[in-house]
């Protein structure tokens, strides 16, 4: 997993440039009947799984990279170099499952507190 961010602040207000990435594994818990098992899913449109009514598919890995567009906006304007933020972003996502990529919106509200370095 990766996540980073640059920004530019101007006064009490910053705009970031953020991106991220995770990996998300299937992982054997010793508890099936067969190697392998972990990686798969039965999907359904009904609420049950019948006979009939289902597919399976095999899942090795799920990843997710996002790029955000951030403001911010600093609360407090102190001499303090400690200050509550507050932040709304928006932007994409690109979700891989199993080598199949899919980009969804991507939005975000942040709290945080910042500290300023000289």
């Amino acid at each position: 997993s990766f996540d980073g961010a640059v920004g530019y602040s101007l006064g009490g207000a910053r705009v970031e440039l953020e991106a991220s990435y995770r990996r998300f594994a299937t992982l054997a818990d010793g508890q099936y009947a067969k190697s392998g098992a972990e990686s798969l899913a039965a999907i359904t449109r009904d609420a049950v799984i019948t006979e009939n009514n289902y597919f399976v598919v095999k899942i090795d890995e799920i990843t997710n990279t996002s790029v955000m567009l951030n403001g911010c906006y600093d609360v407090l304007h102190t001499d303090l170099p400690v200050s509550p933020y507050v932040c709304a972003g928006i932007g994409a996502s690109f979700v891989d499952i199993s080598k199949q990529v899919t980009t969804k919106l991507a939005y975000r509200g942040k709290v945080g507190i910042s500290y300023q370095f000289t």
